[in-house]
């Protein structure tokens, strides 16, 4: 049986320093997870661009790569291919029987939180967080996870955005509004950032989101200074006892 860490096209392509981080995470929790170099897009992005045929003959070449290589369980570490992997697939092919989590849900795991003994290392370090559609959406939605773990760290204070949890804002980076509608997907990145309530760090759980939120701020630091970073480099920075805003 293989433990298979699927960590999406777009962190493979744009995030490798993200994607070691998740690797350090999920290996220190149990090292029986693995990467892979081969391992096939999950082609969610084709289900939206796509045919039925073509999505179905693709569902199925991805699940028989599975089944070649005796994966029982998966981590992925973005939101996109965690709601594909559990929604679509398990339409497509009714003998899908692999175990599919997202890193958020592998943390806040009973044992787990207390296994990585987080602490920021100065006096308070107050953060939102923001619930990516991928995740509050899914069929089996992610929304107490972040904050389990987030309310679990000493010194830190986490606040809640004006609009999260099912009612959070979409970043506007999915589903291809980026490419076609650049001043809408920018306008919803930045009212989210509007909406942080005096705190120090934006994190999110979905490259996507971070994409969006990562351009907002590189582009507008007159109006944007509070940085945004993604969990799983949040969690390692504490896990080393360095600060993240450092």
């Amino acid at each position: 049986m293989t433990k298979l860490i699927f960590v999406g096209c777009l962190s493979k392509e744009q995030y490798q320093d993200t994607i070691n981080n998740a690797v350090k995470i999920i290996q220190k929790l149990d090292p029986e997870y693995e990467e892979i170099d081969d391992v096939p897009c999950c082609g969610s992005l084709l289900f939206h661009t796509s045919t039925d045929d073509e999505t179905n003959i693709h569902v199925q070449d991805v699940h028989n790569w599975f089944k070649s290589n005796d994966v029982s369980d998966i981590i992925t570490i973005c939101a996109g291919c965690y709601n594909y992997l559990t929604r679509y697939y398990k339409e497509i092919i009714s003998d899908f029987n692999i175990n599919v989590k997202h890193i958020l849900q592998f943390i806040a795991e009973d044992g787990n939180i207390e296994k990585l003994n987080l602490k920021y290392p100065g006096k308070r370090l107050a953060v939102n967080y923001h619930d990516p559609c991928h995740l509050k959406n899914a069929v089996n939605p992610i929304l107490n996870e972040p904050r389990k773990i987030l309310e679990s760290i000493e010194n830190i204070e986490f606040k809640e955005m004006e609009n999260y949890g099912k009612l959070s804002l979409c970043c506007g980076s999915g589903g291809g509004v980026y490419s076609i509608f650049k001043e809408n997907s920018d306008y919803n990145a930045l009212a989210i950032f509007k909406q942080m309530r005096r705190t120090k760090l934006l994190l999110t759980s979905c490259p996507f989101c971070y994409t969006a939120f990562k351009r907002i701020y590189d582009d507008r630091k007159n109006k944007v200074r509070t940085p945004i970073m993604k969990f799983e480099d949040f969690i390692v920075k504490l896990m080393e006892g360095v600060d993240p805003l450092a």
